[in-house]
């Protein structure tokens, strides 16, 4: 019994930590445009002022990604940028950014 208990608390662990690391992956895809501006992980450009996009809340990128989007918010080049991007994409980028220490 004791053995069975261990095997379904690991395998929920581990099940667990694959769906985080295949969020994070999508993540990582989907923001490799960013980094040419933004910097590796949104960390922020060396030079410039291109702000950090690292661990900002979700609700603000959300936001600021819609505001491009929509043409509420105006930028160089993020309007050009976000215009073809889907509430699914703007989500993934998001919970990415939002998540990186």
């Amino acid at each position: 019994m004791k053995f069975a208990i261990a095997f379904v608390a690991v395998s929920f662990f581990g099940v667990s930590n694959l769906a985080f690391a295949n969020a994070n992956e999508a993540g990582v895809m989907v923001s490799n445009g960013c980094v040419n501006c933004h910097g590796e992980e949104g960390r922020g450009a060396a030079v410039g002022n291109i702000p950090p996009l690292k661990g900002r809340s979700k609700e603000f990128l959300v936001t600021a990604m819609e505001g491009y989007r929509k043409g509420t918010l105006h930028g160089t080049v993020m309007n050009r940028v976000m215009k073809d991007f889907d509430d699914q994409k703007i989500d993934v980028l998001a919970t990415y950014f939002s998540s990186v220490k």
